[in-house]
């Protein structure tokens, strides 16, 4: 199992019919974490009508088109995660999480950033799942 918790980690989830919540109603899902204590993923295809340049205005440079906010799930509104591509190297305010895809922290000036960063994408809350729960979502080829 625990090769499974640690493949799953940088994968695209599909969600399919078997899963009947609303919130993943044909969402696809990147998973960022995954391990005993649960999974945590963001859902890449949900775009806002929010303009990027109306709430994080010094990160619109590095934005992807369209450069609009993303609903990333339905757990945590409040909650901010950005997605970019920069270095594979792990440095202080980014993350790799596959290849030179990763997490970037936007309270950082993105100028003093110490990548290269492009195609950024900013997600407002999160998918989440408890203890084996997507184990059991996957079971069911949800």
């Amino acid at each position: 199992m625990d090769e499974q918790r640690h493949a799953l980690r940088g994968r695209l989830l599909v969600a399919t019919p078997p899963l009947v919540d609303p919130n993943f109603d044909r969402a696809v899902v990147l998973m960022l974490e995954h391990g005993e204590d649960g999974s945590l993923g963001i859902i890449l295809n949900r775009p806002s009508e929010i303009a990027l340049e109306d709430v994080l205005p010094e990160w619109r440079a590095f934005a992807a088109s369209p450069s609009v906010v993303f609903t990333g799930g339905p757990v945590s509104p409040d909650a901010v995660i950005a997605l970019g591509r920069a270095g594979s190297e792990e440095i202080e305010g980014w993350v790799p999480l596959i290849d030179d895809l990763g997490t970037v922290d936007l309270g950082r000036d993105p100028l003093d950033l110490g990548v290269p960063l492009e195609e950024l994408r900013v997600f407002v809350g999160y998918a989440g799942w408890a203890p084996e729960q997507l184990e059991g979502e996957l079971r069911a080829n949800a």
